[in-house]
């Protein structure tokens, strides 16, 4: 006889608001009942009972009375049930279909045979940022070595460029998003010359002089823009010789994540070209900016594709044939590689629309159909714009009776969407589970950002 190590799931949607006002009948914390002796039955009238209270409201109820017990766990270890208001607003689709209001309840959960609480947190994602160069990024004293790409060091940031040279820079863009819209990953070359040596003796033996290094920088940046392989993919902003930030031409908002405004003044076409200053050099910071294609509700379906991937970006100073080896090339620094998030409210309605469908509430594809059976309204109780907090308990129940003659167990993962954390629905919990003789601790599953210096204040240079 096969094992399968899997749990079945079932979800509980625990969006909804705060309820202290008397007339409501009925008090909530986030979502939480902490009402006692609310009933949980069929749909009725009553002013007191869950479903009238609308989708989002959810708690713990005795299997016996089928009331809720508030927010103040039992203390003799007993068995509970959770319950949920329903997502659908109508109680009935035809004449002959009833009770689609009816609560969303679990099997009776014993806490003895509860294998794991946790709770998985909101990630925000974040885009892959590099530093090429002297940005306000590699100007951080100490940074890790394990940041820098091809082996460079912080040391080789401050790069002297020379006049009458082409200078070379390759840059790969590696991920799904370019996977799906190039069919491979993205790799260009761009080049800048630097332009020919001013007043320089036709003299083999005088060394060529320094330049600006922003001239390398915006030249780059310049062809990174108008490559269509890397521009719908990369955002650059180059940092001239004084730090300051110059951005593409039509640029309207910074992309360090501030929205800070741009003004022309601060675009790379009006950069002064002050000449070289000496002890300076500029830099290049490259931001993902991939942007996926989505649809709005009203045309929404289960199979539309979300990007989840975040790009990954590299780059290297080579020579002309391409080789990044046969000399000192110029640094680049990791910022961020890229996070990819959790909690994506375009995830949460997927998982949400299967686990209706157990309850045979089908979510159709056909638009007329999904309008007439309530399936939007799986899209009215789940912004799939936000962030949501995942709470999970997994528990078994034993079988006794089975034909095979082995005893086994159902195991059963239920999951509950809230807009944050809930320390009344954790301690309740926990002060429930503490009251057995069994080791579950609570457990947490989060994301650590990256910590990338924002630029600094914007100079405008008239």
């Amino acid at each position: 006889m096969a094992y399968f190590n899997h749990a079945f799931s079932k979800m509980f949607v625990g969006t909804g608001d705060t309820l202290t006002t008397p007339a409501a009948l009925v008090n909530a914390t986030e979502g939480f009942i902490t009402s006692v002796g609310v009933p949980t039955g069929a749909p009725n009238t009553s002013d007191t009972c869950i479903v009238n209270l609308g989708p989002g409201y959810y708690g713990f109820v005795n299997p016996k009375t089928w009331q809720t017990v508030g927010n103040v766990a039992p203390n003799d270890c007993c068995p509970l049930v959770l319950v949920s208001s329903s997502v659908l607003e109508r109680d009935k689709i035809g004449k002959f279909h009833g009770g689609y209001i009816e609560t969303n309840k679990s099997k009776v959960i014993n806490p003895r045979y509860i294998q794991r609480f946790y709770r998985v947190d909101p990630c925000v994602p974040q885009q892959c940022v590099i530093s090429i160069g002297n940005t306000p990024q590699t100007e951080v004293p100490a940074l890790p070595a394990d940041r820098f790409q091809s082996g460079t060091t912080q040391a080789q940031c401050c790069k002297e460029f020379l006049c009458g040279e082409t200078y070379y820079l390759r840059i790969d863009v590696k991920g799904s998003p370019a996977l799906r819209a190039l069919n491979h990953q993205a790799y260009y070359t761009v080049d800048a010359y630097t332009g020919c040596c001013d007043d320089q003796p036709d003299d083999p033996l005088i060394p060529p002089t320094a330049v600006d290094s922003t001239i390398v920088m915006i030249k780059w940046a310049e062809q990174i823009v108008r490559t269509q392989y890397l521009n719908q993919f990369i955002a650059p902003v180059v940092y001239d010789q004084n730090g300051v930030a110059w951005y593409a031409p039509g640029t309207e908002f910074t992309y360090d994540g501030t929205n800070t405004p741009v003004v022309e003044a601060q675009w790379w076409t009006n950069y002064p070209y002050p000449g070289y200053i000496n002890d300076t050099c500029a830099g290049l910071r490259l931001f993902g900016a991939y942007v996926d294609t989505r649809f709005l509700d009203c045309t929404f379906q289960v199979t539309d594709y979300f990007e989840k991937e975040p790009l990954r970006i590299f780059a290297s100073e080579v020579d002309y044939t391409g080789d990044p080896c046969l000399f000192t090339g110029l640094c680049v620094y990791n910022d961020c590689n890229g996070i990819q998030g959790m909690g994506f409210g375009e995830q949460v309605v997927r998982d949400l629309i299967r686990s209706e469908s157990y309850l045979q509430n089908f979510f159709h594809t056909d638009l007329r159909i999904r309008e007439i059976t309530q399936g939007n309204q799986f899209l009215n109780v789940i912004n799939r714009q936000n962030l949501y907090t995942r709470y999970y308990i997994l528990h078994s129940v034993p079988r006794y009776n089975n034909p095979t003659g082995t005893f086994d167990n159902d195991r059963y993962l239920l999951e509950i969407i809230t807009n944050g954390d809930n320390a009344v629905l954790e301690g309740f919990i926990e002060d429930w589970l503490g009251n057995c003789p069994q080791c579950v601790e609570f457990e947490t599953v989060t994301c650590e950002p990256c910590e990338i210096v924002p630029d600094p204040e914007l100079i405008i240079i008239p």
